[in-house]
């Protein structure tokens, strides 16, 4: 690199930290809970103002803060905050970024508190907490979309993952993103999908999740109801019970837990959620931008009283064909092993002319009466063959019927020899009572 290279790298980033410094405030915002009015910090300054009226701020107090807080953040903040159980303390966090400021409103200051050195992979990530743990799930960034579920952990000050036993949604970004405590379930459905390097169009994904903290997996619900995903300027908000749908003249009231769903219309009023949704209690107030007043406020009780059920939110998926499809499957392999083994079977069941004559003398025979070697040999053919001969071939003859039977029927030594009892020089053949009662069932 070159000076010229070197002094125009210089200056640009020289103009990038003027324009983050000087190039207007940075604000955190968020909704007092005890006068459910929207209340911003400037991240630079450290002073806290209240609005006291549509787009009129009052200083409220000044809080310590590091200047070059505001150096670290997009131009652009957006951030989620949750309160510590005595509200003395406020915890944000930054979209697109893994930065946790805490703001002490007994010490009044602001510290960031995470070691976090990357940004820029979860934007648009769901940010909730869960006993008293702050948590994000999924999110955009560097042209992918994120599906990691992970923590913030107070004691490392860093973000720790989550590794579910199985494989979730594809992604968990815009679509209906909320973690339930009562069910201790995180439900993602709707999200976009697509591809950022590739030449197609983005889409919305039909299906919902569910992941269960308890089991540590992730469960395919179904597809959500199209009427829904029909509806144009969907805005959504989640207030830990329903996800609540802006729809112009409608606003939807979804309980992904019971699975239902209620719609409230109304010919006289349009329903906006804007660009900013904070939901405090069972009041969403909704804005534009971070600097005017808001579009609506809605009470959610209010208004789902007047609501009357639509239908489920997301139809099961059917896995009757599924069975149906796998039980056919399975009777068609049974058969195709059946018929296989019997093809085997078969092979080794076969005899040939001479054996096939052997067998029937055998099989003729009553219970007490036997072949003599001299009646085998002329079954077989052997009788113009030397003494040796006819020995050696009956009896390879013997040992290979007895194998076929064996691998067929199981019968072990299915043809026996016996000795004469009046001449012990002789023997004399039979076949023993499993394999004379297989035979005959098979011939």
């Amino acid at each position: 690199m070159n000076v010229i290279q070197k002094g125009l790298f210089v200056l640009f980033f020289g103009l990038l930290h003027f324009q983050n410094l000087y190039g207007g405030s940075k604000y955190f915002t968020w909704i007092d809970p005890q006068s459910a009015t929207r209340t911003r910090i400037d991240i630079a300054s450290g002073e806290v103002f209240k609005e006291v009226s549509l787009g009129e701020w009052q200083l409220y107090f000044k809080a310590q803060v590091t200047p070059q807080y505001a150096l670290t953040l997009p131009p652009t903040v957006s951030n989620h905050y949750f309160f510590s159980t005595d509200f003395s303390t406020l915890f944000i966090t930054v979209d697109g970024t893994g930065q946790v400021y805490e703001l002490n409103f007994l010490q009044k200051k602001l510290l960031r508190v995470d070691k976090t050195f990357y940004a820029g992979y979860n934007f648009g990530a769901d940010v909730f907490e869960r006993n008293q743990v702050i948590y994000s799930v999924g999110g955009v960034g560097f042209w992918s979309y994120s599906k990691a579920i992970t923590y913030f952990d107070l004691k490392s000050a860093e973000w720790q993952a989550i590794r579910p036993k199985n494989e979730g949604p594809e992604s968990i970004f815009d679509g209906y993103q909320g973690y339930s405590k009562n069910a201790d379930k995180f439900y993602t459905g709707g999200s976009e999908v697509g591809k950022y390097l590739e030449n197609h169009l983005l889409s919305t994904s039909k299906n919902l999740y569910a992941y269960d903290f308890k089991t540590n997996l992730w469960n395919a619900l179904g597809e959500i109801n199209p009427e829904l995903l029909k509806q144009p300027n969907r805005e959504l908000a989640w207030n830990g019970t329903y996800f609540v749908q802006f729809s112009r003249e409608k606003v939807y009231f979804i309980d992904p837990v019971k699975n239902t769903v209620f719609v409230y219309k109304s010919n006289k009023e349009q329903f906006q959620g804007g660009e900013y949704r904070f939901v405090s209690g069972d009041i969403i107030h909704c804005y534009w931008d971070l600097d005017n007043g808001p579009v609506s406020k809605l009470s959610i009780k209010d208004i789902y009283a007047k609501a009357a059920y639509l239908g489920p939110f997301y139809a099961p998926k059917s896995y009757g064909l599924y069975y149906v499809f796998g039980g056919l499957i399975i009777i068609v392999f049974a058969g195709i092993l059946y018929y296989a083994k019997r093809r085997k079977q078969e092979k080794y069941l076969s005899f040939d002319s001479q054996e096939t004559a052997f067998l029937n003398a055998l099989m003729s025979l009553d219970s007490e009466n036997y072949l003599s070697t001299v009646e085998v040999n002329e079954l077989l053919g052997l009788s113009g063959k030397t003494l040796e001969n006819q020995r050696r071939i009956r009896l390879n003859t013997i040992a290979q019927i007895n194998q076929k039977i064996q691998l067929f029927f199981h019968i072990e030594k299915a043809i026996e020899r016996h000795i004469s009892p009046e001449d012990k020089r002789l023997t004399r053949y039979s076949l023993n009572s499993a394999a004379l009662k297989a035979l005959k069932s098979r011939f």
